[in-house]
């Protein structure tokens, strides 16, 4: 079968979307390829039905094990043999794993970029027949874009054994930097360079600058029907906000990295099959999602870059129809956000530290080290040299960037657990319905000594068994400590450090702290493009968003919250007249009014302004505002 044939038998669609067709003919013509494709418009068959119309198999670097199971599960459903390679498969191999995919006639084979630095995987997955290597999400390639992966920066060891591999790299966004930088590490030869236009034409872009963001929330998903993704950057926001939505008659639910596996895979689909509406969540959600219909996307925190802005207000319309997105801010979000994305990053006198005591914990002598592997004992480590376990983890991110080292943490953590209370108060505390009750249950039916003596647990465990996050349940502890119903502690963090280089402090140092500079001034850069998007209320959003791509700009969008584009905002169109009804009713709040119509806070905020000043309306003791002059 052709390419059109393939798209009609197994995925049921006419023909492509645009770019999609030129892109399978450059790869078929086994032409290196890089496609620039927007958010949901279909990148994924980009190289499936190449993979369908050659011998072998596509191999596919993808970032994410979510977005590897729910592609495979879905090639498995319309019959196309594919896998992804497992970490903890029931007792399968890694070695097996690769065999499989090597004389199992698979058609698409998932990796994580992480197992290409795994010399005994390169050894063995070099003897397969690839037909195409594709890089999914190749903007992680580039330490200038976004969600920088250093794993990303080995892809190109498959060159050594597959120099006549065609190599597709595909991405929603990036700038020209970030292009030339993934034809760079990527080592693209003579790439055929396909970009679709960044212009969203469906989704308007609103940026609103108000206080209560709840509140605000509340009113944009009363007005706007319709399945929606509202982002917050803290896990903790995301669950009271998706809390106060429920408690307001909205189906809501929440999603963020601190919760297990299959507690994400509920959630995600309650939300995918519209069970719940709404989804709260931290930028952990939304890489691979694939829900056409969102019809509202809600920042109520600033995002870390315009290209994390475009990427997740392009989760919204993917269906072509007309969308929104918003997002809120306050003046002092700006300042908070740079302290926010500069706290991620160490200082340079702390790199030369830490990577100074890590050499002596371990005994390294100057020149030597090299190829070694060493078990560190993080909490020890920290009270040793009185540092934060945030900060030596900074440290060790930049560490691996630059290639100093590679590391990774052991999979659980282990506990120390002692009951202090006598097993009647268990009993009867067990009755109530926290979360700390399930763990007494769980330790008094698995442990029972646990009254007697102390215990040695995994916190995996713990969390598997009672399907909660390692976050819910250290919060659990804490409690039960409070209450004194237990004595706790948790060993150590137990990470694995293989020091790539020799110990020469300054030598080995020099390229690290020069990555770090780089860093600091690209971070700072993209906060300071971030800011002038947000404060410069003039021009068109969406021209913004295309000059910064490096697009040419096409006229006003006439629909986004700038000035030159504010008459296409869509808010009730009797404004005035609908707050004087009701005004003269009995008085309202602002949170009232909010929850009863729609309009931007900076309209009500003018508006009022001037009623006051023109002593139309006047405001009581419980801060709520009437109307007093009948001849308006």
């Amino acid at each position: 079968m052709n390419a059109n044939e393939l798209l009609k038998f197994y995925w049921g669609h006419d023909s492509f979307r645009p770019l999609q067709k030129e892109i399978i003919k450059a790869v078929l013509d086994q032409k290196d390829t890089l496609a620039l494709l927007p958010t949901g418009g279909g990148k994924s068959y980009c190289y499936q039905i190449p993979a369908l119309m050659q011998e072998g198999f596509a191999l596919i670097i993808s970032p994410l094990i979510a977005l590897m199971e729910d592609q495979v599960n879905n090639l498995k459903e319309k019959g196309i043999r594919a896998l992804y390679f497992e970490s903890d498969p029931q007792g399968l191999k890694l070695s097996q794993q690769i065999e499989n995919a090597i004389n199992g006639r698979f058609k698409v084979v998932y990796v994580s970029p992480e197992r290409l630095l795994n010399p005994a995987f390169i050894n063995q997955i070099k003897h397969a027949k690839i037909s195409l290597i594709a890089v999914d999400e190749a903007h992680c390639i580039s330490e200038w874009g976004h969600d920088f992966r250093p794993a990303y920066r080995k892809i190109n060891v498959l060159r050594t054994f597959f120099p006549h591999t065609p190599l597709l790299a595909l991405t929603a966004s990036a700038t020209p930097e970030v292009k030339k930088d993934i034809v760079t590490h990527l080592q693209l030869r003579s790439p055929e360079i396909f970009q679709h236009s960044f212009k969203r034409e469906n989704i308007s872009y609103q940026l609103w600058e108000n206080e209560d963001k709840f509140q605000t929330t509340l009113q944009l998903l009363n007005h706007f029907k319709g399945s929606s993704i509202i982002y917050c950057n803290s896990r903790k926001q995301t669950e009271y906000l998706a809390d106060f939505l429920q408690k307001n008659n909205h189906k809501a639910t929440f999603f963020h990295g601190g919760m297990l596996p299959s507690e994400k895979k509920e959630k995600l689909e309650a939300w995918q099959q519209g069970k719940q509406l709404h989804m709260v969540a931290t930028t952990a959600f939304g890489m691979g999602i694939d829900k056409a219909d969102v019809r509202t996307v809600i920042h109520t925190n600033l995002p870390e870059s315009i290209e994390n802005y475009y990427q997740e207000t392009g989760r919204a319309g993917r269906d072509g129809k007309k969308s929104q997105t918003f997002l809120l801010y306050q003046p002092g979000d700006c300042s908070e956000l740079e302290r926010r994305t500069l706290d991620q990053l160490p200082e340079r006198d702390e790199i030369k530290e830490i990577y100074k005591e890590l050499c002596n914990t371990f005994q390294i002598a100057y020149g030597e080290g090299q190829e070694t592997t060493h078990v560190l004992n993080l909490n020890q480590f920290c009270q040793r040299y009185q540092r934060s376990e945030k900060k030596v983890k900074q440290v060790l991110v930049q560490l691996d960037k630059a290639g100093v080292l590679m590391w990774h943490e052991a999979k659980s953590k282990q506990l120390t657990i002692r009951a202090t209370c006598s097993t009647e108060v268990a009993r009867s505390f067990v009755n109530s319905n926290h979360t700390e009750a399930k763990v007494i249950e769980y330790l008094m039916r698995q442990h029972p000594y646990v009254f007697s003596e102390e215990i040695r647990i995994s916190m995996q465990n713990i969390c598997s068994h009672l399907k909660i996050s390692s976050e819910r349940l250290e919060d659990s502890l804490i409690q039960l400590k409070q209450r004194e119903m237990i004595t706790y502690s948790g060993s150590s963090n137990t990470l694995y450090l293989t020091f790539l280089l020799p110990r020469e402090d300054q030598y080995t140092l020099a390229p690290v702290l020069k990555m770090l500079k780089q860093l600091k001034d690209q971070k700072n850069k993209k906060i300071a493009a971030l800011i002038d998007f947000v404060t410069d209320t003039v021009h068109c959003k969406r021209n913004a968003i295309l000059n910064y791509f490096g697009e040419d700009l096409q006229g006003n969008c006439g629909q986004c919250s700038a000035n030159s584009c504010k008459a296409g905002i869509e808010e009730s169109p009797n404004l005035e007249a609908d707050l004087k009804r009701l005004l003269q009713t009995q008085p309202y709040s602002i949170t009232e009014l909010k929850q009863k119509l729609y309009f931007e806070p900076s309209t009500l905020q003018n508006l009022f302004a001037t009623w006051l000043d023109q002593h139309f309306i006047g405001i009581n003791d419980q801060f709520k505002y009437y109307w007093i002059n009948e001849t308006k």
